[in-house]
């Protein structure tokens, strides 16, 4: 049975010097953790593909999408993305849909989803390392996604 999923961050992928949680929840749940580290290393060689700072930072949220969600074809419906770059969302789909071809647009959707969801408890919990992560990113693999 399809799922309807909210997608949120906690620690923000433009803060370099801070982890970045990607994570999914509703019934079925799932985080990955870009590091502070990896981050900056993946910015680096975004800017040294003159992407500018802006791009760059959107990008590297896309590829951290992308990791979150390319495990799950044919299990969702629906996907609401926090809406955290407004403005951005055409990038961030373009990324997506060229990684995902899988994915529909109808199936997508950017809204503020709020400290209630159960994406945000489960982004928040392992920005603060209170949960471990399914998977912890590493540079080589975020940027094979972007």
């Amino acid at each position: 049975m399809p799922h309807h999923i909210e997608i949120d961050q906690s620690g923000r992928t433009d803060r370099l010097n801070e982890d970045t949680a990607l994570a999914f929840s509703n019934k079925i749940r799932r985080s990955i953790l870009l590091t502070a580290a990896v981050k900056r290393a993946c910015y680096q060689r975004l800017r040294e593909r003159k992407l500018s700072k802006k791009v760059a930072v959107v990008t590297m949220i896309a590829a951290g999408l992308v990791i979150l969600l390319r495990d799950q074809v044919g299990a969702l419906e629906s996907i609401c993305i926090d809406l955290e770059y407004p403005g951005w969302e055409g990038e961030i789909l373009q990324v997506l849909f060229r990684r995902l071809p899988w994915l529909r647009r109808s199936e997508i959707r950017f809204a503020s989803i709020g400290k209630q969801s159960r994406a945000h408890d489960l982004a928040w919990n392992t920005f603060r390392r209170e949960i471990l992560p399914h998977k912890k990113v590493g540079m080589d693999e975020l940027l094979r996604a972007c």
